[in-house]
């Protein structure tokens, strides 16, 4: 009996994007000659029928991908050689094959179909996992980048029935998805047709290692899940390392420049601005979260406290956040009263943002911060009221607390911050005047 791993396609010499799904053959004497198709593929131009997988020395291909590729055809020329027997039949070594590119699939009924598909899994996930609604926006929009990803390879690169499926899904495959996710905006002018259906905002601003991670933390997640659903048993994660996501030190507005605001006369800049200078003043005051703010209602005021469980660690622990109300808090209250049920009037996150920055602008809080450049990863020095945003509101509240009292249990009961948070910890930095403070002590 001999087992025979071949192809059926042949391309023009320099085209490097064809792929040609590799077969195995089993003849045996009697006359048996079998044939069925894997879930391989390889370029017409890297095969070697004598080698039965990669020609030696092909460029542009990882030494990974190669070493990946010819383990696979290996161990499924072995597998074969070692269940064969007499009176199977092409179907028989279909199935076969299927089982080791779907470790279990005849215990699940053989019901292959999308199963497979990292996008099925990643809607499978936001069904069934009790998710924040933050986070589920976050992983409906990678599904949207995934088919997008998918789609681009089908059909600007020309590789026909491209999918992301979680048995074949390689450490290979998840650079290229970053790559692509790293230079797509570029893609939205040199493919406009592909793109005439997308909205710009979506896809045409250059994306943030920070942002590029988060996507790949997600993808993980959901793999992860299938992994602990014995659904699969590959993980290109193993071999693959998500860059950690970099922060700049918290900035925030000292007490004094939050006053200054508080206080300041906005009637030269129109009627909505106050009313926006009082929601980011309320922020400040009580450190939530902006998904939160826009939820509260006056059934949050308990006894001079505002009352709230945050929305993106309720899965994880259904604290309830209790902040006590100060007179300025009050004041701001007072002045929206009537308003039926709302705390503070409704606001869209794009348009707040946007308010803070004029407003902050307008009242001269024009302090040089150092941040980190997203897209970079350098830092900058820019005047404060060019990179505050609703977040400015919660780090006001958070890093003026700690430069008074340095209790952090005490004051994450108030921000809602998880136990071992890496962004509260961030706030721990002890700045210059803290500093001098206890090298005075040595007087």
């Amino acid at each position: 009996m001999k087992v025979t791993a071949f192809i059926r396609k042949t391309a023009a010499k320099n085209n490097i994007t064809d792929q040609a799904r590799v077969y195995f053959r089993v003849r045996d004497i009697g006359g048996v000659d079998i044939k069925a198709a894997s879930e391989l593929s390889i370029n017409p131009n890297h095969w070697s029928p004598e080698r039965q997988g990669y020609k030696p020395r092909v460029a542009l291909v990882s030494e990974e991908k190669k070493m990946n590729f010819d383990k696979d055809v290996q161990q499924i020329t072995h597998l074969i050689t070692k269940e064969y027997h007499r009176g199977v039949d092409g179907s028989w070594l279909k199935g076969l094959i299927e089982e080791y590119h779907h470790p279990g699939i005849n215990a699940r009924g053989g019901n292959k179909a999308d199963e497979y598909l990292l996008s099925y899994q990643i809607r499978k996930y936001v069904e069934e996992t009790p998710l924040a609604d933050e986070s589920r926006k976050h992983h409906l929009d990678n599904l949207n980048k995934v088919l997008r990803y998918e789609r681009f390879r089908h059909e600007v690169l020309h590789q026909r029935g491209f999918h992301l499926c979680i048995d074949t899904v390689t450490a290979d495959d998840i650079r290229d998805f970053k790559l692509w996710m790293q230079e797509e905006h570029r893609y939205v002018d040199i493919y406009p047709v592909f793109y005439r259906n997308e909205v710009r905002r979506n896809v045409g601003q250059k994306r943030s290692e920070n942002s590029m991670s988060g996507s790949l933390y997600r993808i993980r997640t959901v793999i992860k899940w299938c992994v602990k659903r014995r659904l699969t048993r590959n993980n290109p994660f193993d071999q693959y390392q998500i860059a950690r996501p970099m922060y700049g030190d918290p900035f925030y507005l000292t007490l004094e420049e939050r006053d200054k605001v508080y206080y300041a006369d906005l009637s030269g800049m129109g009627a909505t601005y106050p009313v926006y200078r009082d929601i980011f003043m309320f922020q400040c005051l009580i450190g939530c979260r902006v998904s939160d703010l826009n939820r509260l209602t006056k059934a949050n005021i308990v006894d001079g406290f505002v009352e709230y469980i945050p929305q993106k660690t309720k899965m994880e622990h259904a604290n309830t956040v209790r902040v006590p109300l100060n007179q300025k808090a009050l004041d701001i209250l007072e002045r929206y009263k009537d308003l039926e049920n709302a705390l503070l009037p409704r606001f869209s996150h794009f348009g707040y943002n946007k308010k803070i920055k004029e407003i902050l602008k307008y009242v001269g809080i024009d302090r040089t911060v150092i941040v980190l450049d997203p897209k970079t990863r350098v830092d900058v020095a820019k005047p404060l009221y060019e990179v505050a945003s609703t977040h400015t509101a919660r780090k006001t509240f958070i890093g003026n607390l700690y430069r008074q009292v340095k209790d952090p249990n005490l004051i994450a009961s108030m921000s809602g911050h998880s136990e071992g948070s890496r962004a509260f910890a961030r706030y721990r930095k002890i700045d210059d005047e803290m500093k001098r403070e206890l090298v005075n002590l040595l007087d």
